[in-house]
């Protein structure tokens, strides 16, 4: 298995094998545009090139493509593992200058998720793989089988039509909430009143959230939340935080109407009548219906997410500065790094693992590409299970690790700090025993030093395929 974890893999490029490859040339006009768009200045007199010819690795801000500001920040991105350990030492954390009480007591309760034992780890595990796979089941199999044999573009669109309104109802839960906290920050914003009106609003949203209604929420939003804050903006000409809001809400109550059952039930019955569901769910009622696609593995997983409601709840606070410079710099860079790993170019499943384990603290992220492509040794292409592990452990420090499955069976290969190397026989037959313990046919397993952290595109070069395609920024 070649020295993925080596120190000096260059970064990958698309349509090259993920093991070995070589470096994007700067004016290789095969991944670059003839014309230098460096030399294109707009009327504000900003480039619309800012990179200085490095592929996603200036810090400068991107502004001709959202997919290469995606990999400028996947590249940028402060690792997570050494900022989330400095938050686990934060444990016993006392109230002092600057940090509010409330924020020691959730800090106290969020740390609380990190001492699992065995099954609970593997409970925590599974959730999160649950909850990171929205469209999953026999419904949903079927769905891609007819996306892929069908040649109607008709048919085609009402397969994706469903995907969005399932998408948006399995995220009604969290729309309502973010909406009422909009709606609540818009009160704050509106003097008199103004403010006074729409708190009355908004206490009628949370009773007709509370019930269930729909159709009466959307009422309110559109007839008079939406309303009452336009006459405001219109009438006073203040374009500052509730015009702001009122923008983002706009998006969120789209998205909360396209979730709704009735809409979710009629393209559910349009794609029966096309004959590409199962008779086994073609037959179902609609009460029947919707409590299939309620006891799916991520309606469970979401329903049942406290560790990331906890972190959210935190991260809310931290931001706000309840806990101190130091925690809303964490905090924030906890939430980038969030954002990137769930961007919609990221084609990877992403997971983390916080730990206290025998009074050890260890942090560890993973990220798990299940259809990998593999290259054979007789030359042909094969399917292949490819994940990366950053782990750091407190005592010991950083590791990176890298398990690919394939024909041959399972690769492992680690880059460890220099104590753990040092015994690197030992470790390697120790791994080996832990995989055929498990029922794993063991391929190869390496461990060396880390000369320096890996990065997620030089493991992935699936994330460069979108590189040529057209994603512009106006």
């Amino acid at each position: 298995m070649a020295g993925l974890l080596g120190p000096t893999n260059p970064v990958p490029g698309y349509d090259q094998q993920p093991v070995r490859i070589t470096p994007a040339l700067p004016n290789d006009t095969t991944t670059q545009n003839i014309v230098d768009p460096g030399r294109v200045v707009r009327p504000d007199n900003r480039s619309e090139r800012q990179d200085n010819n490095d592929s996603a690795g200036s810090q400068a801000a991107r502004y001709e493509s959202n997919f290469m500001t995606f990999l400028q920040r996947l590249r940028s991105t402060q690792s997570l593992p050494d900022t989330v350990m400095k938050i686990l030492q934060w444990r016993g954390l006392s109230v002092s200058s600057g940090i509010d009480s409330g924020f020691a007591r959730e800090m106290s309760e969020f740390l609380e998720f990190t001492e699992m034992d065995e099954q609970q780890l593997l409970a925590f595990l599974k959730n999160q793989m649950a909850s990171g796979s929205r469209f999953t089941g026999a419904l949903f199999d079927a769905l891609r089988g007819a996306f892929g044999n069908t040649q109607s573009q008709l048919l085609q669109n009402e397969i994706l039509q469903f995907l969005r309104r399932f998408s948006d109802f399995s995220s009604t839960e969290h729309l309502e909430g973010k909406m009422l906290r909009q709606v609540d920050e818009m009160t704050q914003a509106l003097p008199g009143q103004w403010s006074q009106q729409l708190t009355n609003m908004l206490s009628q949203l949370q009773n007709s959230i509370a019930a269930g209604d729909r159709q009466d929420a959307l009422n309110i939003l559109r007839n008079q939340i939406f309303l009452l804050v336009s006459r405001y903006v219109s009438s006073t000409h203040d374009h500052g935080l509730a015009r702001n809001v009122l923008s983002m809400l706009t998006l969120d109550v789209a998205r909360y109407e396209n979730g709704s059952e009735t809409g979710l039930l009629q393209s559910l019955r349009h794609l029966s009548a096309a004959g590409v569901l199962p008779e086994s769910i073609s037959g179902l009622g609609d009460a029947e219906l919707l409590a299939m696609l309620r006891n799916t593995e991520f309606f469970k997983a979401a329903q049942n997410n406290a560790f990331a409601d906890q972190l959210a709840q935190l991260t809310g606070r931290a931001l706000r500065g309840e806990g101190g410079v130091n925690a809303q710099e964490a905090f924030r860079n906890v939430m980038n790094a969030f954002l990137i790993n769930e961007s919609v170019y990221m084609p990877l499943q992403h997971m983390m693992l916080p730990l206290s384990w025998n009074g050890e603290l260890m942090f560890s992220e993973m990220w798990v590409d299940p259809d990998a492509e593999q290259r054979a040794s007789g030359g042909e292409s094969g399917k292949s299970s490819r994940i990366l592990i950053k782990m750091d452990i407190g005592s010991l420090g950083a590791f990176d690790l890298l398990l690919e499955t394939g024909r041959q069976g399972v690769s492992l290969e680690v880059a460890a700090p220099a104590a753990v190397s040092a015994h690197s026989s030992d470790v390697q037959r120790a791994l080996g025993t832990i995989l055929r313990r498990n029922g794993l046919t063991v391929d190869s397993v390496r461990v060396g030093e880390m000369k320096r952290p890996v990065t997620v595109s030089e493991i992935f070069p699936k994330l460069f395929e979108r590189m040529g395609g057209v994603n512009v920024k106006v």
